[in-house]
C-alpha cells in the first residue's frame, strides 16, 4: 500500500530527468509515521482515485484517512494534491504543508515530494514569488544527493509566468 502512495506522489511530482531518477532513489518499506491499516487502505485508494483522475474522490478517501490516523503524511499528500487538482491553492499548499511537517527524518524522500508539490501547485496557480520560494527550498533540500534535480528545480523557479508549469512527473526526485 505504501508503495502506491509512492507510486501516487510519482505520477504528481516533476522528476529531475534520468540524470535525477539514477541519483534518487525512493525508500522502500518505510514506516517512520505512525500508521494504521485501515487508515492506510484509505490513503491508497485516496492515490489510486487521483491516479484515475478524480481528484473528488481522492480528497474525500484521505480526508477519511486523516481521521484515522492523523500523523501519517501521506494522507496530507494526497489531500493536497487533490485539493490542487480541484484549484483550491490556499487549502492545497496548507495540506502539503501539513505533509511536509509530519514526514520524518527517516524519510527525506518523503518530505522532499511535499515540498515540491507544494511548489508545483503555487507555479500552477501563477503563484510565482510563492512558487519561486518553495523552488528553491526544494533545490536546497536535495542538492546535495540530486544536483541535478535541484538544478531543475531552480530552472522552473525562474520559468514560472513565463510557461505552463512543469510538465507531471514520471518518477519524483529522492534525496
Amino acid at each position: 500500500m505504501r508503495l502506491l502512495l509512492a507510486a501516487a506522489a510519482v505520477m504528481m511530482v516533476t522528476t529531475a530527468g534520468a540524470a535525477g531518477a539514477e541519483e534518487l532513489r525512493a525508500p522502500q518499506n518505510v514506516h517512520a509515521a505512525p500508521w494504521n491499516r485501515q487508515s492506510s487502505q484509505l490513503a491508497t485508494r485516496s492515490a489510486r482515485a487521483a491516479m484515475q483522475g478524480n481528484p473528488q474522490e481522492s480528497l474525500a478517501l484521505a480526508q477519511q484517512a486523516i481521521q484515522l490516523s492523523p500523523q501519517d503524511p501521506w494522507p496530507y499528500y494526497n489531500k493536497g494534491m487533490a485539493l490542487a487538482r480541484l484549484g483550491q491553492t490556499d487549502a492545497a499548499v496548507s495540506a502539503l504543508s501539513a505533509a511536509e511537517q509530519r514526514f520524518s527524518n527517516a524519510d527525506p524522500w518523503g518530505r522532499s515530494v511535499a515540498i515540491y508539490g507544494r511548489a508545483h501547485t503555487l507555479a500552477g496557480a501563477g503563484r510565482c514569488a510563492e512558487a519561486r520560494q518553495a523552488f528553491e527550498q526544494y533545490a536546497r533540500f536535495v542538492e546535495g544527493p540530486a544536483p541535478s534535480s535541484a538544478a531543475l528545480a531552480r530552472r522552473y523557479a525562474t520559468d514560472c509566468g513565463t510557461r505552463a508549469t512543469p510538465p507531471v512527473p514520471a518518477s519524483p526526485p529522492t534525496p
